[in-house]
């Protein structure tokens, strides 16, 4: 047990700055930024902790599993592949990364065979346009593009009746001129430490909560995996705020930890934002705390 004496007013003001400085260079030590003595309190108030999904619970190395063209669709894997890739080329997502390189890989694998069919990525796609939480639009010869999630689709209308998902992966579907083409099944990995830490809150009485855009089958898959209470999917960035904002009014005081440039304003409306060290410098800017050590 340790007790801290005061004798006067003079020792009650060097003891209380000294403490917060003895705390944030303990965690300091630990690789844990924290950018100010409130937040090192705040956090003494928090009883939820609400987790982004990609690059926070996940390790964000996303791998094409599986390349799908719709029935009927006059395109092959590897055609569906190109679209796909040409789209994202421009996007810095973890998504969009491993679209292209699984393209690459395979326009490399064939060049070596002797085929050079396989194009550049790029090679004709115009117009080039982020929906934001939702994916990219483009155009091909004057035909219209469409690549990201389930929510794009919905809202320009394509018949998706065709479509069967794989649960538990994340995948982007894509459609030209109002007809559905097919899908890209990707896959992500759970970090390692990823269910002892949600474990670890837990037993200190902690609700736990995660937040994403992805879909709700990938998101359940992964929270069952991990141990998260309650799950919120397929949400664009304003509406993770909502959610937050939804969650404190339940729950009390709430953490929010994530990496994306999407989760800014999410972070800097939690009573705690946590970025990963890793992440977006928008993400790191936003946030009260800072992860500095990969995990």
């Amino acid at each position: 047990m340790t007790f801290l004496v005061i004798s006067c007013p003079c020792a009650l003001v060097l003891s209380v700055p000294l403490t917060y400085f003895s705390g944030i260079g303990a965690g300091s030590r630990r690789g844990i930024l924290f950018k100010g003595g409130a937040s090192l309190e705040a956090l003494n108030n928090v009883k939820t902790i609400v987790m982004d999904k990609t690059g926070t619970i996940t390790k964000g190395n996303f791998v094409v599993q599986k390349v799908v063209p719709a029935q009927g669709v006059p395109l092959d894997e590897n055609e569906l592949l190109w679209l796909a890739a040409a789209c994202e080329g421009a996007s810095t997502h973890p998504i969009a990364k491993s679209i292209i390189n699984s393209y690459e890989e395979r326009k490399t694998s064939a060049a070596k065979a002797g085929d050079f069919s396989l194009v550049a990525v790029g090679a004709t796609v115009e117009n080039i346009r982020e929906q934001a939480g939702e994916g990219i639009s483009a155009e091909l010869e004057g035909k219209t593009i469409l690549c990201g999630n389930v929510k794009l689709m919905e809202r320009n209308n394509i018949d998706l009746s065709g479509y069967h998902g794989t649960p538990g992966s994340t995948e982007v579907l894509l459609a030209m001129d109002g007809h559905f083409l097919g899908h890209v099944d990707i896959a992500d990995t759970i970090k390692a430490d990823a269910k002892s830490a949600i474990s670890r809150m837990k037993a200190q009485g902690l609700t736990t909560a995660m937040l994403t855009g992805d879909g709700q089958a990938s998101a359940d898959a992964v929270a069952q995996e991990v141990g998260i209470d309650e799950v919120r999917a397929r949400l664009l960035p304003q509406d993770k705020l909502s959610a937050l904002t939804d969650i404190r009014e339940k729950c009390g005081a709430v953490m929010f930890v994530g990496d994306g440039i999407n989760d800014a304003p999410v972070l800097a409306g939690a009573d705690v934002g946590a970025a990963m060290g890793s992440g977006a410098d928008a993400a790191i800017e936003a946030a009260d705390v800072v992860f500095m050590r990969p995990t």
